[in-house]
């Protein structure tokens, strides 16, 4: 082709430099070469008789034979913003090749002109390459007065990250210095009690007893002094954890996705459930957000199941993607399903409102007809599975006690006699004074030591009906605090290292790994030292209730030194608490914990806010009562 005639094929286009991608590939046929794939390039110039377009990594053979004469392109442009994309004919007017000097392969531009081509969309084509063209000005400046927004944002946001990442070291900090302040407390009883006896036993001889009296008066001051630091030291950590609870909620409540409802299990994981939502998680958000009033937040939830709920219910699948909603793990277990069921009776519960009653009479008749192929009457894994755990029949327990409470139907009545004879046959092991041998069992025939069972027995049966079948609930957290406490060193994400005392998943002495703490885990046993406590209150018995509070709160301040920042740039440095103190460990249950250094886990954040707020997810703090049960809470052998 001539110079004079491209330059006057060039003078035809309105020189509006526009770039949109375009796709483009020979139309017709070629005996050379197969013509089905597609070019990729772009835009240079855009009018209403054709297009410029340029492209890179054109073979060799595609542009020799473009070079002829009038050779005809099928085109696909995309407009930014439209869909789909614009199709047209368009016939080869000019070409150049264009050698840029840090490449290799060479570069074309093709003049090209539209045979056909829907004409809104060449309007729409043209209209936007105007736009693009005559408002880039007016576009700088709103680019600029956003950036300069979005640097003000940013700041804000990093102001906001550092205030709550203070608060969360904050409360770290004066949980040390009342461990530290608790320890000097002890020496100083320790020897205010031998020189107390010291002046008993030496009370004949004055001036001997004098001296000693002098050094007894001096550690009582001492002893009054100590006690009014953990008094200002013990609101000081009051006020912090109450802010740092509110954060842990608003970090749950700011990965809720506003499409599914869900919260992504375990933010910072890098491993392939880094986007898993996990039933069992869900139904413990639920209880998580009904401490803080927040309905709408508890409903977002159990609408996502709801929207999941098929006539010929099956159980709900173990696992969720939290943005699509999509199934990440298609097991079923019995567990994770009870769990959404006692998040819908505590909703019920604490607001009133039964809409989602009808789901948890499905997940428990479901449950029912498992249950029904046990001769004993026990829950297995899932309808897919053999084996039976403890964990699932006492979850299992608490879920049917509840729908007793609330309807008083007989089936549930039934069923809930029916897994309590199950836990007392395989679980639930009286051993008198034996504390050596696990009172509780993992399974049917499986006496592996589960820190979950000894809590759970607690929080789902209470002390006094397991009490009223000969078990021991104070040996049964003994047991527990004697093979299950880990004493580990959990390095923070900012690099500070500190003690914490709290609970492994398994029998630590076992574990190769050594000890972990599991947030998650150590909360439940928090929550089930508080029940012990009110337990004794009732039998009057104050010294125990004061042991086994003050077990609750030492615990409780063990668990505080595990709360990290949120590691996302949406969490805005709220608080959270991870999975465990190890990454990526056996837990000794089948499973590893999550792999990221960091990560923030939704079942332990929401069990530690539940422990905080001293609230039992396995029984109504208020309870119902249908009229037609008079034994949900007496021992099932005196029902019978």
């Amino acid at each position: 082709m001539n110079n004079s005639k491209e330059f006057l094929e060039k003078r035809k286009y309105i020189r509006l430099n526009s770039v949109f991608p375009v796709s483009f590939k020979i139309s017709g046929t070629c005996d050379q070469k197969n013509i089905d794939d597609w070019v990729q390039g772009y835009t240079c110039n855009v009018s209403k008789g054709g297009i410029c377009l340029e492209a890179s990594h054109v073979e060799r053979w595609t542009a020799d034979y473009l070079q002829g004469s009038g050779q005809m392109l099928e085109l696909r442009i995309r407009i930014p913003l439209d869909l789909p994309p614009i199709k047209a004919i368009a016939q080869v007017v000019w070409m150049k090749a264009i050698r840029a000097k840090e490449e290799e392969d060479n570069k074309y531009q093709i003049g090209v002109r539209f045979t056909a081509i829907n004409k809104k969309d060449l309007d729409r084509m043209v209209a936007q390459a105007k736009w693009l063209k005559f408002s880039f000005k007016s576009v700088a400046v709103v680019a600029a007065v956003l950036l300069i927004a979005f640097i003000g944002s940013s700041f804000r946001v990093y102001r906001l990250r550092q205030a709550n990442q203070k608060i969360v070291h904050s409360l770290v900090a004066s949980q040390q210095e009342e461990n530290q302040t608790n320890k000097v407390l002890e020496q100083i009883v320790q020897e205010k009690n031998i020189i107390s006896k010291q002046i008993e036993s030496m009370s004949n001889n004055v001036e001997g007893s004098g001296a000693l009296k002098n050094q007894y008066e001096e550690l009582v001051r001492k002893e009054e002094n100590i006690n009014d630091q953990l008094k200002m030291i013990s609101r000081r950590i009051e006020g912090i954890e109450q802010s740092v609870v509110k954060q842990m909620y608003k970090w749950l409540k700011t990965h809720q996705n506003p499409t599914t409802g869900l919260v992504s299990s375990f933010e910072g994981d890098v491993g392939i459930v880094k986007d898993w939502a996990f039933i069992y998680d869900q139904a413990l958000i639920v209880s998580a957000f009904l401490l803080f009033d927040d309905i709408d937040g508890a409903k977002a939830v159990l609408n996502f199941f709801q929207g999941h709920l098929k006539d010929d219910f099956q159980g709900f699948n173990n696992a969720y993607y939290y943005d699509s909603g999509d199934v990440s793990e298609w097991t079923v277990h019995c567990g994770p399903n009870i769990w959404v069921g006692i998040a819908i009776m505590q909703y019920a519960n604490r607001t009133g409102d039964f809409y989602y009653l009808p789901m948890a009479r499905k997940i428990a008749d479901w449950l029912i007809t498992i249950q029904d192929k046990d001769p004993k009457g026990g829950l297995k894994g899932g309808p897919e599975f053999t084996w039976f755990a403890t964990e699932h029949n006492l979850d299992a327990y608490a879920f049917f006690d509840m729908l007793v409470q609330v309807t008083g139907e007989e089936k549930y009545v039934i069923a809930r006699k029916k897994v309590f004879s199950w836990l007392k046959e395989y679980s639930l092991i009286p051993n008198g004074k034996d504390y050596k041998a696990p009172p509780i069992n993992r399974g049917r025939g499986d006496s592996t030591i589960a820190t979950d069972t000894y809590a759970w027995s607690l929080a789902a049966i209470g002390p006094q009906q397991l009490e009223a079948i000969g078990m021991d609930p104070e040996q049964i957290m003994d047991f527990a605090e004697d093979y299950c406490k880990a004493d580990v060193v959990f390095k923070r994400p900012s690099g500070m290292e500190v003690n914490v005392q709290g609970f492994d998943f398994s029998r630590t002495a076992n574990m190769p790994r050594g000890g972990l703490v599991s947030p998650e885990w150590t909360s439940q046993m928090i929550i089930s030292f508080k029940m012990l406590s009110e337990y004794f209150n009732e039998k009057e018995d104050y010294n125990k209730a004061g042991y086994y509070r003050e077990k609750s709160e030492t615990y409780l301040s063990e668990l505080n030194k595990l709360i990290i920042s949120s590691p996302s740039a949406k969490g805005l440095g709220e608080g959270c608490l991870p999975y465990a103190t190890l990454p990526n460990a056996d837990t000794g249950h089948g499973w590893l914990t999550p792999h990221g250094e960091s990560t923030c886990s939704v079942a332990g954040t929401a069990y530690g806010i539940m422990a905080i707020k001293r609230f039992n997810p396995l029984m109504f703090e208020l309870k119902m009562s249908s009229g037609d049960d008079a034994c949900s809470q007496e021992a099932e052998d005196a029902c019978e």
